[in-house]
């Protein structure tokens, strides 16, 4: 009995090592009508491992690379290492550093030089997908980030950017906010569009967000529609041409010109990045910290617990036999869709992936025609019920007619 106890155990204790972080926490985000969600491996990580910091360009877990995506040393007075990011306790973490007499002139201000450190995924992610992230922000001036970035630089989305430090110059960066937003960006000349109401830097009113860690996702639906989420909760959300892109910079022919709409929205896949940063912008204004402030290490290593990611997925549980024997063209779609079954169809539904019904009819035949121009383009579900009995559900995407 007591060698059964033992063994018992140790089963017990091997499965709790190699159990994921985030075991047992739930999805917030709904991932649409007769869909799942399923656990994207090859970009999640629990950080249930080590790996020591070094100066060589490496692949951390076999799944990031230390360093910024496209070779960029970061926005002065940062300056990124490959050697201040590595794996230990379970965590992912960031260190700051400072060499002694290192400074760089920035619209003729000395600063002195921030070390800091950065993070890339090997593998990009695009929508539809929920990202989510546990971390505890750094109880520093200095930017904790976690967020997604095109490898063209020209789509962005923020899911954490916080200052963690009761040291600041605006409330709105103050270390009871964390900052959830996106940018598009024309390159040449460079342009930027993000949002800019108060509702992008997120506050419940009396967090201080580097006290503790906190779970932080957002669902990036489809092109024009963003979700986010801290600590379980939907606290903002962006949809529409207008809330992700009023100034056309993701036009495909000639960005930024409002005489002609061909806006893609947040269309391209992106890299997931763990950073750091001391911003320029905050530098300059004195927000950098002091020797003595880098010094208290505990308070400048940006700790990041797990990255979590996941897609929807068609619940293969239900039965689709009939949808087997049903055609849905085209797909993608841009002004119509033709539905043809060899079962007579008792209603057809078109669907945000969130459920809410924009097309519903009533028919009593084996085809039917939806029209679509007025539909903006991204994600939705159609769904298909029977005469016999039974369903049917599947995705589609919509697209500009250019």
């Amino acid at each position: 009995m007591r060698k059964l106890f033992s063994i018992l155990l140790f089963l017990i204790a091997s499965v709790s090592a190699y159990a994921q972080d985030w075991e047992g926490i739930s999805i917030p985000a709904d991932p649409g009508v007769g869909y799942v969600w399923e656990l994207q491996e090859d970009v999640s990580d629990d950080f249930n491992y080590d790996f020591e910091a070094t100066s060589s360009e490496v692949t951390i877990g076999n799944k990031w690379t230390n360093f910024y995506h496209n070779g960029w040393s970061g926005p002065k007075p940062t300056v990124w290492k490959r050697d201040h990011v590595f794996v230990k306790d379970g965590f992912a973490q960031v260190i700051t550093s400072r060499t002694a007499n290192e400074t760089v002139v920035v619209d003729g201000q000395i600063l002195a030089t921030t070390n800091l450190g950065c993070m890339t995924s090997t593998k990009r992610v695009q929508y539809p997908v929920y990202i989510e992230t546990k971390v505890k922000i750094m109880k520093a001036v200095l930017a904790s980030d976690v967020w997604l970035l095109s490898p063209d630089d020209t789509q962005e989305i923020d899911i954490c950017e916080a200052y963690g430090s009761d040291r600041y110059t605006n409330e709105w960066f103050s270390n009871k906010r964390v900052h959830l937003s996106h940018h598009v960006f024309i390159r040449d000349p460079f342009t930027d569009w993000q949002p800019s109401d108060e509702g992008s830097f997120y506050t419940d009113g009396s967090t201080v967000w580097s006290d503790d860690y906190h779970r932080i996702g957002v669902y990036w639906r489809d092109p024009w529609h963003l979700e986010y989420y801290v600590d379980g909760q939907l606290v903002r959300t962006r949809s529409g041409k207008d809330q992700i892109d009023p100034e056309y910079h993701t036009n495909s022919e000639n960005p930024g010109d409002k005489t002609k709409d061909t806006r893609t929205g947040l269309s391209k896949a992106m890299d997931i990045i763990i950073n750091t940063e001391d911003q320029t912008w905050r530098a300059k204004q004195g927000l950098t910290p002091t020797d003595a402030e880098i010094a208290d290490a505990d308070k400048h290593s940006f700790k990041v617990d797990w990255v979590r990611v996941y897609k929807p997925v068609y619940d293969t549980s239900v039965d689709n036999v009939k949808g087997a024997a049903t055609s849905i063209r085209p797909n993608p779609f841009v002004d119509l869709i033709e539905v043809r079954s060899d079962y007579k169809i008792k209603e057809i539904s078109l669907l945000h992936l969130n459920g809410t019904a924009l097309i519903r009819k009533k028919i009593n035949g084996f085809s039917e025609t939806l029209q679509t121009g007025h539909l903006l383009a991204g994600m939705y579900l159609i769904n298909i019920k029977y005469e016999a009995g039974g369903a049917f559900t599947n995705k589609l995407v919509k697209v500009n007619n250019y």
